[in-house]
């Protein structure tokens, strides 16, 4: 960074971690309910007469829980690879006194319409939102950045003069 430009780039580190630690997850869960239905079958087998009608049902519903779980791990595996392809390699944002480069785009500043942070659900991260006046936006992930949103917006207050600057309120939503 010189005096008159500030560079954001993608930190992909963060998103590959995430899909790494989804992956382990989803191993163990995995795991975790073939033993489940192991020794669920296992005590049936063993002790059928005890259990009467009531043995298959406590079965079912002990693996019915274990494939819940199993769905929300692939969910979030899902999610997390998602959020992966959405991180580019390189700069993200650059900011300089003329304007701003995002997602391949040039605005000057007053072609800036509006900078915003946009939370998202699910465990996705939250998008940062730059739109210009012509209604075109570019948006970036928040989480894969190399700078925060606050050091970001300080360089955006500071390279445009003041004109233009993050709102990160929907954040504290």
């Amino acid at each position: 960074m010189n005096g008159g430009e500030f560079v954001v780039s993608y930190a992909p580190e963060p998103a590959m971690q995430a899909v790494a630690r989804r992956k382990a997850e989803l191993r163990q869960r995995v795991f975790s309910l073939v033993i489940s239905i192991l020794i669920g079958v296992a005590i049936w087998y063993f002790y059928r007469d005890q259990l009467g009608t009531w043995g298959p049902w406590v079965i079912a519903l002990s693996s019915a829980t274990g494939l819940i779980w199993l769905a929300i791990s692939l969910v979030g595996l899902s999610i997390a690879r998602g959020e992966l392809k959405r991180v580019g390699e390189g700069p993200a944002v650059a900011v300089t006194r003329e304007g701003l480069w995002v997602a391949a785009q040039w605005l000057s500043w007053p072609q800036v319409g509006g900078l915003k942070a946009e939370p998202r659900s699910l465990g996705r991260s939250p998008e940062l939102v730059f739109e210009s006046r012509e209604g075109q936006s570019a948006r970036v992930p928040m989480d894969y950045l190399d700078a925060l949103p606050a050091t970001l917006d300080s360089a955006i207050r500071a390279l445009s003069g003041g004109r233009s600057w993050i709102d990160l309120s929907r954040l504290d939503d």
